[in-house]
């Protein structure tokens, strides 16, 4: 399946989906040391790094952007992002850190992507492509 979007931040990458249906700020979400998110969030336990992030909006202070810069040092933020509307936080936070992101898709990406899907994410196409699904009940 290929899902096209607007591209935020160039850049190709290809990892494991981890999806959510809340928005996501990189202030206060998740611990930037570990990757882990934290348990104000419906990804609670899940880590983020180096995984590609699709959830509907970002929300949160500006200083999310730099807290993502802290997360590409120690290594924790998510190799890519997608998400449905990506509002001025989240998307300075994609480009000032260069992790690619797409965002307002053709098809719902919280509802074709699964977590655990194997996906290619072409931002600078604006292409998204599942390789592999997920075929585990959640």
């Amino acid at each position: 399946m290929m899902i096209k979007g607007h591209t935020i931040q160039p850049g190709v990458v290809e990892g494991e989906a981890v999806v959510s249906n809340m928005p996501f700020s990189f202030l206060g979400d998740f611990d930037i040391t570990s990757g882990l998110v934290n348990e104000r969030h419906e990804l609670a336990g899940e880590s983020i790094a180096g995984k590609i992030l699709v959830f509907p909006s970002g929300r949160g202070s500006t200083t999310g952007a730099l807290v993502g810069y802290y997360a590409k040092m120690f290594n924790t933020a998510p190799a890519g992002m997608i998400c449905r509307e990506a509002e001025p936080v989240i998307a300075l936070n994609a480009l000032s850190n260069r992790i690619p992101m797409v965002d307002r898709t053709d098809q719902d990406p919280i509802s074709a992507i699964r977590t655990g899907d194997r996906i290619l994410l072409d931002a600078t196409q604006g292409l998204i492509t599942i390789l592999t699904q997920n075929t585990n009940k959640e």
